[in-house]
């Protein structure tokens, strides 16, 4: 029982190897049907009230590799947007550097701070805001 367990969940897929043709080797089913299985779990626990399962299949899904093939995917490849450039000046990647961003992504499990670009309006000064100095009275 515990080995049928161990090939079904999200243990640990091994790294796919960045080559040639590498995107077309990975099986793309397989890892939109895992990620929306857990997506389903997180969502369903959610509804019943189950925080603690919640939070563990939460942190399970940011650090699962095929969540993060598949976020890539959809942002360089899926997305409409996908020739848009975004913050970095970047506007399409290829495949290895597709391979890349997913390892990258990896270490960086935390939000960076939100980058504030001030915009002149007409009739008004243009002020700093601080969210803490704000007061609406």
């Amino acid at each position: 029982m515990a080995q049928a367990s161990l090939k079904k969940g999200f243990g640990k897929p091994r790294p796919i190897k960045t080559t040639k043709n590498a995107c077309k080797a990975i099986p793309w089913a397989k890892v939109q049907r895992k990620v929306f299985k857990l997506q389903k779990r997180i969502f369903q626990a959610a509804k019943s009230g189950q925080d603690a399962k919640v939070r563990r299949w939460q942190r399970l899904l940011v650090k699962s590799y095929y969540a993060r093939l598949l976020a890539v995917r959809r942002v360089t490849q899926d997305n409409q947007g996908k020739r848009t450039a975004g913050v970095d000046g970047v506007i399409t990647i290829s495949p290895k550097q597709r391979f890349e961003l997913t390892e990258k992504i990896k270490g960086n499990l935390k939000a960076k701070a939100l980058r504030r670009v001030w915009i002149p309006k007409p009739g008004r000064d243009e002020k700093s805001w601080n969210r803490n100095s704000y007061n609406p009275r």
